[in-house]
């Protein structure tokens, strides 16, 4: 029998969390959905102390599969999909009527409204530069889940916090200052990007990779008292990012005096910093002394961490309660790949390839895949014994027993959702450079992937890609021609999107999807360790630089000694390719290596050896690293 309501109000109410929730002033509908919106902290936004008339939020509501699966947030097909919902001044009203479903459900609320979303994953948003007046507060962003919630549970509440991060200046006088607080300084904040992409599914930002640096204009508070003590206050929003060594990051400008800071610094999602900046008088000039204080902006009051926390950025103790000492491998920079070359503690930034842009919420790590490149099946320990995750780092250790091999660490969120994952390049030989000939680059001596660049041994093949993935699928045994043996629940299949890249890193897309995410400027999707990218190809690439031939796309031999440089062994293994069907062909009959642009529209391998075709976009390839 068909059901039919009358479509009624939803009143959401806002409370702070000391206060009871406020009944809905509609009439109580039992198949209807109610919310309230709770505050987690003293100030909800920025400018006020709760939400103000005309205030708008969206508003999502997925239904669970059964009573353990959650449906994924999707950009339609929703219980609710972006409903608008607005505030009056005293209740909230929606653009339509959201009804409970027989079962669990999520909902998702965020502020400032978007008319229009374009991916619920990545959403894009962009900060104010100029945050001295309305910008200020429309830079503010706000997200809150209620997860499993059903209809007996009654009212839903949606506890709001930032995702940003809050940057507060006081300025202060010193005891030997003299002379009138500035209440007309200027405050910017330098070299910070200001957009960012949002998932709305799981409320963690990622700053746009794509975007430069900007500045910011502080908004000025006016003269506040803490403790007695009065200050100037300026205050800014800021995309959570790790702003790097010897780049300007403070400016106070004032009376025609400007104090310009330069310090490492960490900005976190939800988290608020204090620079006090305390004036002195000295004989010659204004002296200024910064100390900084953090704290848990959706819990004000909080203690996130100390002063420390604020800088560098690197995660994990190097005095943890087991004692170990970590070496940090993303020290020098951060990327995909990282190679180890022997046993130890390690460490790396949880960030987008090669960039400071966290990867989001981590709520587990763990690995993926291990293998020797042989015929030997590993067990998952053989070569990462253990791996965690502490403030934005990964932690991994390997037995004492050290072997060579390759592995893949992943992050995931809450839902075990994968945001990111890295290739562990195990290999105690590691890699040596080559020069190639006619100022052409410096290449690895072997592929990316492989233990060792001798023909004769086993693990020389190294692994295979999909073009403009960073995760590497099983190569050959160079002894057999057959898959390396590795752990993990390997998988082909369809997909819809691009989110294959990095949250499917074991699975091979047989839908030839792809884009142009490898580039001559290395991408966040580059597969190669810090300082080493894939390589240009076509006409103009390194190989066609360095090669005498005039026919250097289809070579025979393996050894090009003498051909692209003067090493006595320039080895190009015959490693074969990976079928759609993730199933390797003419292994020790042909090699196919990547580059990172086109010689034929229609093809992406521009190194074919022993072969008068080259493979399509959807196929397995090897890499061979070019030094940045």
């Amino acid at each position: 029998m068909k059901r039919i309501y009358i479509p009624l109000l939803i009143a959401l109410t806002f409370t702070s969390c000391q206060d009871a929730a406020i009944e809905p002033t509609s009439p109580v509908v039992d198949d209807i959905m109610r919310f309230n919106l709770v505050s987690p902290s003293a100030q909800t936004k920025v400018s006020a102390g709760a939400f103000e008339t005309a205030d708008q939020i969206g508003l999502y509501v997925t239904d669970y599969v059964n009573e353990t699966t959650p449906m994924p947030l999707q950009i339609s097909g929703n219980r609710a999909n972006n409903s608008l919902v607005t505030f009056d001044g005293s209740v909230w009203t929606p653009d339509q009527t959201i009804y409970w479903g027989s079962g669990k459900s999520d909902v998702y609320a965020y502020y400032p409204y978007f008319e229009t979303v374009t991916d619920v994953n990545s959403q894009y948003f962009e900060l104010a530069t100029d945050q001295t007046g309305e910008g200020y507060e429309l830079s503010d962003f706000l997200w809150a889940k209620a997860e499993g919630v059903r209809q007996t549970d009654g009212a839903v509440n949606l506890e709001m916090k930032h995702l940003m991060s809050k940057l507060t200046v006081k300025i202060v006088a010193g005891e030997d200052y003299i002379g009138s607080l500035p209440e007309d300084a200027s405050v910017q904040l330098h070299s910070t990007v200001t957009n960012v992409n949002i998932d709305l599914e799981n409320g963690s930002v990622v700053k746009d990779p794509y975007s430069g640096a900007k500045s910011i204009k502080m908004k000025n508070l006016g003269i506040r008292t803490f403790d007695g003590e009065k200050a100037v206050v300026y205050e800014a929003i800021v995309v959570p990012q790790m702003i790097e060594n010897s780049v300007p990051l403070l400016e106070i400008n004032s009376k025609s005096v400007s104090y310009l800071l330069e310090d490492p610094f960490n900005f976190r999602p939800g988290v608020a910093y204090t620079y006090t900046a305390t004036l002195n008088t000295s004989t010659t000039a204004i002296k200024v002394e910064i100390g900084c204080e953090i704290e848990d902006w959706n819990n004000a009051g909080g203690d996130s961490g100390n002063e420390g926390d604020g800088g560098s950025g690197e995660g994990g103790s190097e005095d943890d309660e087991d004692t170990k000492i970590y070496t940090d491998l993303s020290a020098a920079g951060t990327a995909n790949c990282y190679l180890i070359q022997g046993a130890g503690d390690y460490k790396f930034k949880s960030v987008i390839g090669n960039t400071d842009a966290t990867v989001g919420n981590v709520k587990t790590v763990e690995v993926l895949w291990e293998s020797f490149g042989t015929d030997e099946m590993p067990n998952l320990g053989d070569l990462i014994a253990s791996v965690s995750y502490k403030n934005g780092c990964i932690l991994f250790s390997t037995p004492e027993n050290f072997r060579d091999g390759n592995a893949v660490i992943a992050a995931k969120n809450s839902k075990g959702t994968i945001l990111w994952s890295w290739h562990i390049w195990c290999a105690e030989e590691g890699w040596q450079e080559q020069v190639y000939y006619n100022d052409a680059g410096t290449m690895m001596d072997r592929n990316l992937g492989a233990t060792a660049a001798d023909p004769t041994t086993v693990g020389s093949f190294g692994l295979m890609y999909q073009w403009g993935r960073k995760d590497p699928f099983m190569g050959a045994v160079q002894s057999t021609g057959s898959m390396a043996q590795s752990t993990g629940n390997w998988r082909t299949g369809y997909a819809d999107d691009f989110s294959w890249r990095d949250s499917y890193p074991m699975s091979f897309d047989k839908s030839k999807k792809y884009e142009n995410i490898w580039d001559s400027e290395k991408t966040i999707w580059d597969p190669c360790p810090y300082g080493w990218r894939v390589p240009d190809g076509s006409d103009t690439g390194v190989w066609a630089k360095a090669c005498v031939s005039s026919d250097w796309q289809n070579l025979s031999q393996q050894n090009f000694s003498g051909i692209f440089g003067s090493d006595d062994t320039i080895w190009y293994p015959l490693a074969g390719y990976l079928s759609l069907d993730n199933s390797l062909e003419y292994v020790m009959a042909s090699g196919h290596y990547w580059s990172c642009s086109d010689y034929n529209p229609a093809y992406r391998s521009s190194l074919i050896i022993n072969s008068n075709s080259s493979v399509t976009h959807g196929y397995g390839a090897s890499v061979r690293c070019c030094k940045e």
